[in-house]
């Protein structure tokens, strides 16, 4: 993601133009081939127009599903693990409890999204007239929601730049405020943060950042491109398939 980077503003178009084909490949196959998974369902969902028309998705809808379902479930995860890793290393008492208790409890789990924030900010619509922190918003006004300044507001939390994974009542933003809009995969990031931050504790305890991260130049995602890092390679693990 990144049409603004000059890294990836070439070969932005024809990516997502390849993407737009897998799509209407993959949806020509579910057609033919149903299956108990998410495409299928989009592939035959019909939406109930305001005259009482049913009608299918169209070709541009599923396009943009799919880009969807593609960016949210690898990219904002994939730079909370990158983010969560930094603020790890400027709070090394933090990752040596993690090290320690080699545990990343659910309070743990939700303070790395409160204090990364892969989500930049969202636009929403106003339906209404109406005043939110004595600013006037009209129906038709177009209301950015900015997630990051959310999740550090000192009002809300106690010490908010500070990493603390044992943060309590953490209602943080990272996958919105609930309702229609709130992150359909917020357990699969979840679990996917429980799981690597466990076991980069495990098997690589002394991992090191050893230069700057390259940031993604986006004002939407807050990702990482590029983080150099080393660490001492740990033995590895033979399973019962492995050892024969």
């Amino acid at each position: 993601t990144g049409e603004e980077d000059s890294d990836h503003s070439a070969t932005y178009e024809s990516a997502m133009i390849e993407m737009a084909f897998y799509a209407h490949g993959l949806t020509d196959q579910k057609r033919t081939q149903p299956e108990d998974d998410l495409w299928t369902v989009l592939t035959t969902a019909t939406v109930t127009l305001d005259d009482g028309t049913v009608t299918e998705l169209t070709d541009l809808e599923r396009d943009l599903f799919f880009t969807l379902l593609l960016v949210a479930g690898n990219e904002t995860t994939r730079n909370a693990i990158s983010l969560g890793l930094m603020g790890f290393m400027d709070h090394p008492d933090q990752w040596a409890t993690v090290v320690e208790t080699g545990e990343m409890t659910d309070d743990a789990v939700d303070e790395i999204l409160r204090y990364t924030s892969p989500v930049n900010y969202f636009r929403r619509t106003a339906t209404a007239d109406t005043e939110l922190g004595g600013q006037q918003i009209r129906a038709g006004d177009k209301v950015t929601l900015w997630y990051p300044s959310g999740n550090r507001d000192e009002k809300v939390y106690d010490d908010p730049h500070r990493l603390d994974l044992t943060r309590t009542d953490n209602h943080h933003l990272a996958f919105g405020a609930g309702g229609a809009h709130f992150c359909l995969g917020a357990n699969l990031a979840k679990l996917e943060l429980k799981l690597i931050f466990e076991g980069l504790a495990a098997r690589l305890p002394d991992i090191t950042i050893t230069g700057p991260a390259d940031r993604l130049r986006m004002n939407f995602v807050n990702g990482i491109k590029h983080l150099p890092v080393e660490f001492t390679p740990s033995q590895p693990v033979l399973t019962a398939s492995s050892a024969g």
